[in-house]
C-alpha cells in the first residue's frame, strides 16, 4: 500500500471542520482589526457584485487603495501596487530607461483616483532606489517582468491608501478565479486614456491554455534548439477567449488581485500587468489568422514564482535573505527551531522562513512546541506556520496564540516548516523542538503519523469506549491521480441531530473549506470517496456518554479504476449528492490536451506602457518595444 499521511492535534478549535490552529486571543491581547491590513479596502471592495462589467468600468472611490500612478512630469505612463509604506511593486519594462534625468522626473502618486484633480488621500513621493529583476528579459514573453521601487518618505496609509496583500507561499488560485485589474490606461487598442480609475474583471486561464497562446503569437517560444534552454516561463494570463475585457497600454505595472479566503473581502496580489497581443482581442482561433490579426489575454508576471526575491528586496537594509533567523536544511538528530532568536523578541515583518527537517530511514520525526504566538485571524490568512510531509503535503496549519499539540509523522524522513508573515502584526514567534524517534506509536489524539504498511484508522482505544473531550485529526494523502476511499468496518458513536456531540466530520482538504459529510450514531456509513488525493477526518467527543467509536479501512484508487468501480456497482458519479447523511464525492483532474503548433508572429507585441500623446520624453517607454497605436 502506497503511504498515506494520518495527523491528530490536540487543542479546541474555533470551527470544527478546520485544521488551522485559529483560536480567538484572550481579552486585551493585540487583535488585526486595529491596525491597517493589506488587500482589505475600506471603503467599497474592488468589482463590487452589483456591477456590471462590460470591458471595464469606472471603480468606486477607495476600491483599489493599493493602486498607484506613475507618472513622468504629470505624464500617468505605468501603474503600481503598495506593498507596504515605503516599497512599491510594477512592472521592469516600465523602467527601460534608468538615467538620472528620467528617474529625477518620476513622481509615485498614491491616493489616485481622478487624475484632474487632487484626491482627498493624494500624496506624491519620489523614488529613492530602483530594483529591477535580475532575470528580466525585454524579449518575449518578458520573462522576471517585475521591479520594486523604495520611495524617498514614508506614505501615510488611510482609508484610501493601503497596501495589498502578496500571496501565501502555498496560496493558490485555479484557473476560472475571478480577479481584477486597475488603471488609468487606454480604455480600448489605440483608444483614449481615462482621467478617472477604471477596473475590469479577468478570470485566469489555464497555464496549458496560456502556453499554448503563447506560442501561437511567438514562434521563439518553441523554436530552441536541443541545447538551448527554453526561455522561462514567468507569466500566466487572464481574461476571455472572445476578447472585449483586458488590460492596455497604460495598465503595466499595476496588480492582477484576486480574492483569497474563505471569507472573502481580501485581495491578493497574484499577477503584475506585463504586456498583451493587442487590447481585448479574441484569441479563439489565432493558428487560422494572419499574424498581425492574432490577440491573447492579458499576460501578467506571476508573482508567486518571484515570491522569495520580493521578500528579499523588501527586508533589504535589515538582515540579507528572506528570514531573520537561520533557516534552511536540518540535519541534526534533535535540536529546536525559534523565531525569534531571542526570547522576548518580536518577529519580523514580511518574512519568508522555511526549515526542512531530514532523519534517516527508519526513523521518524517529532515535533513540540514550547512557545507559540503569531497574529491571529480566523483563518490564519496573515502570519501562519505550515508544517508539511515532505515539501508539498501540508498536515497544518496554525497561527493565534494557543499552544499546538506535539506532532509525530512516521516513517517520514522530511518534513518542512514554512513561516510567513505579513507588513503588520508581527507577534513574540514560536519555538518548536524536533527530534528523530523510532518506533511506531499508535494514532492516538495530539500526535501526527505517517501511514506505511497500515491499511487502516480508527478512534482511540478502539473497540474499548473512546475518552471525552476528544479531538483528533487525520490526514491521509493518496498518491497522484488517485482518490482516497475510506470504508467503515464497525461505527458507534453517540447518536444525535446535526451530530452536535460525539461526531466524525470528513473534509476534502486541509483547510477544512470542502466538507464532505458529518457522521455519528450506530449505523455503519457507505463508503466515502475523496474530492482528489487527500482525505481529512476530524473526530470530536464531547463530555458525557461514550461509546465504542469506528474503525475503517483504507484504500487508494486510481481516477482510471474508479471508473469501472462505478460501473461495475451501476453507481454514477453523484458531486454534492447525498445518501442518508453521507455525501459521496468524487473528483476527477481532466486536461485538454493543446494542439503543438504556432505560426511566426512578426508583429510587434504590446507592452502595458503608456505616453500621454504629445509627451518629448523618450526615455519613459521601453526600448523598441513597439506597442499598437
Amino acid at each position: 500500500m502506497p503511504n498515506a499521511v494520518l495527523y491528530a492535534g490536540g487543542k479546541p478549535l474555533v470551527c470544527r471542520a478546520s485544521l488551522r490552529n485559529t483560536w480567538q486571543r484572550p481579552p486585551g491581547n493585540r487583535s488585526p482589526g486595529n491596525r491597517s491590513k493589506c488587500g482589505v479596502p475600506q471603503a467599497r471592495s474592488p468589482m463590487d457584485h452589483t456591477l456590471r462589467v462590460v470591458g471595464g468600468t469606472e471603480a468606486a472611490y477607495g476600491s483599489h487603495p493599493w493602486l498607484v500612478s506613475l507618472q513622468n512630469k504629470g505624464s500617468h505612463f505605468c501603474g503600481g501596487a503598495i506593498l507596504t509604506d515605503r516599497w512599491i511593486m510594477t512592472a521592469a519594462h516600465c523602467f527601460a530607461s534608468m538615467s538620472k534625468e528620467f528617474l529625477s522626473g518620476v513622481r509615485v502618486v498614491v491616493g489616485e483616483f481622478d487624475r484632474r484633480v487632487r484626491d482627498e488621500e493624494e500624496q506624491a513621493f519620489l523614488i529613492k532606489t530602483v530594483s529591477v529583476h535580475e532575470k528580466y528579459q525585454r524579449t518575449l514573453p518578458m520573462s522576471y517582468d517585475i521591479a520594486l521601487l523604495e520611495l524617498d518618505q514614508r506614505i501615510l496609509l488611510g482609508a484610501s491608501v493601503q497596501p495589498i496583500c502578496l500571496p501565501l507561499p502555498s496560496e493558490n488560485f485555479p484557473p476560472k478565479t475571478r480577479c481584477i485589474v486597475g488603471g488609468w490606461g487606454r480604455m480600448k487598442e489605440r483608444g483614449r486614456v481615462p482621467a478617472v480609475l477604471r477596473e475590469v474583471q479577468l478570470d485566469l486561464v489555464e497555464p496549458a491554455r496560456c502556453k499554448y497562446v503563447l506560442q501561437t503569437i511567438k514562434t521563439s517560444l518553441l523554436n530552441q534548439g536541443p541545447d538551448q534552454p527554453r526561455p522561462p516561463m514567468t507569466v500566466l494570463c487572464a481574461g476571455p477567449e472572445r476578447g472585449g475585457k483586458d488590460a492596455c497600454q497604460g495598465d503595466s505595472g499595476g496588480p492582477l488581485v484576486c480574492p483569497a479566503g474563505r471569507g472573502g473581502g481580501r485581495w491578493v496580489a497574484v499577477g503584475v500587468t506585463s504586456w498583451g497581443k493587442g487590447c481585448g482581442r479574441s484569441w479563439a482561433n489565432n493558428s487560422s489568422r494572419p499574424p498581425s490579426r492574432r490577440g491573447s489575454p492579458g499576460i501578467f508576471t506571476d508573482i508567486r514564482l518571484l515570491l522569495p526575491w520580493i521578500k528579499s528586496k523588501l527586508r533589504e537594509g535589515k538582515v540579507s535573505g528572506l528570514c531573520s533567523v537561520s533557516d534552511g536544511p536540518v540535519t541534526d538528530s534533535e535540536g529546536v527551531i525559534r523565531n525569534p532568536a531571542l526570547p522576548g523578541h518580536r518577529y519580523d515583518n514580511n518574512e519568508l522562513c522555511s526549515w526542512v527537517i531530514s532523519v534517516p530511514a527508519g526513523y521518524g520525526i517529532l515535533l513540540e512546541f514550547d512557545h507559540f504566538d503569531l497574529e491571529n485571524d480566523s483563518h490564519c490568512l496573515y502570519d501562519r506556520l505550515t508544517v508539511s510531509v515532505g515539501a508539498h503535503r501540508p498536515v497544518g496549519i496554525f497561527c493565534g496564540s494557543v499552544l499546538p499539540g506535539p506532532l509525530f509523522l512516521n516513517n517520514s524522513q522530511s518534513a518542512t516548516l514554512l513561516f510567513s508573515s505579513d507588513i503588520s502584526g508581527a507577534g513574540s514567534g514560536f519555538v518548536v523542538r524536533h527530534r528523530a524517534v523510532q518506533g511506531h506509536p499508535g494514532p492516538g489524539c495530539g500526535t501526527v503519523v505517517l501511514v506505511g504498511d497500515q491499511n487502516g484508522v480508527h478512534s482511540p482505544n478502539y473497540p474499548q469506549s473512546y475518552r471525552n473531550d476528544s479531538i483528533c485529526h487525520w490526514v491521509i494523502y493518496a498518491p497522484q491521480a488517485h482518490v482516497v476511499k475510506l470504508d467503515f468496518v464497525d461505527f458507534d458513536l453517540e447518536e444525535s441531530d446535526g451530530c452536535l456531540y460525539d461526531s466524525l466530520s470528513v473534509l476534502g482538504d486541509v483547510e477544512g473549506t470542502e466538507e464532505l459529510v458529518v457522521l455519528c450514531g450506530r449505523s455503519v456509513p457507505p463508503p466515502v470517496l475523496s474530492y482528489d488525493s487527500v482525505m481529512v477526518l476530524q473526530f470530536t467527543s464531547d463530555s458525557t456518554i461514550t461509546h465504542r467509536g469506528f474503525n475503517a479501512t483504507l484504500a487508494f484508487i486510481s481516477h482510471a479504476d474508479l471508473q469501472e468501480e462505478k460501473k461495475r456497482r451501476g453507481v454514477e458519479a453523484q458531486t454534492g449528492g447525498k445518501t442518508a447523511n453521507l455525501r459521496h464525492v468524487t473528483h476527477v483532474s481532466n486536461s485538454t490536451a493543446m494542439p503543438h503548433q504556432a505560426v511566426m508572429d512578426q508583429d510587434s507585441e504590446d507592452p502595458r506602457v503608456y505616453v500621454d500623446p504629445g509627451s518629448d520624453d523618450e526615455d519613459h517607454s521601453p526600448e523598441s518595444s513597439g506597442w499598437h497605436q
